[in-house]
């Protein structure tokens, strides 16, 4: 069997502010759920009903609506080795919202949850990157309103997200 391949294009957004690093990562922090992806795995398999794996996850969202599932301080690791560098990735979601792309379409899960990536530039300012989810999620060919709209709602999550950890 051969692979088939498909060209993404994606909107990547990056927001630059002179903030701190530091001070963005706990402005950034402080806005998502941070209860660990145990925490997760214990709603999901305690859950008996949708509605009490529905309660379970709303607890465990933060003031943006988001989630995280998994952090990456490049910067500790790759200090060790080249030079001290200040990077942080982040994998963010909320399964309340990825049902709406993945009832349409399993190629959705590969776009959700998102990444945001902070780091600190070569001059000195912070930046916020992501790939704007509505641009990915594109490759999933679906036209139903609700994905779309739900597109262009997460965007706009994730968008304000980003811009109130930078002010």
């Amino acid at each position: 069997m051969s692979p088939s391949e498909q060209q993404v294009l994606a909107d990547h957004v990056v927001v630059e502010t002179t903030q701190a690093f530091d001070r963005v990562i706990e402005a950034f922090e402080r806005q998502i759920g941070r209860k660990g992806h145990e925490a997760y795995q214990h709603v999901v398999t305690s859950s008996r009903t949708p509605e009490e794996l529905t309660q379970g996850i709303e607890q465990l969202l933060g003031s943006s609506g988001f989630m995280e599932f998994f952090a990456i301080d490049h910067g500790e690791w790759f200090s060790h080795l080249i030079h001290p560098l200040k990077a942080k990735l982040y994998v963010i979601g909320n399964p309340l919202i990825a049902q709406h792309f993945l009832k349409y379409s399993a190629k959705a899960g590969l776009y959700v949850p998102i990444r945001v990536q902070v780091y600190e530039n070569t001059r000195g300012n912070t930046c916020l990157s992501y790939d704007r989810p509505s641009s990915l999620l594109q490759i999933c060919a679906v036209t139903e309103e609700e994905f779309v709209q739900t597109a262009a709602d997460l965007d706009q999550k994730v968008t304000h997200l980003v811009q109130k950890a930078a002010s």
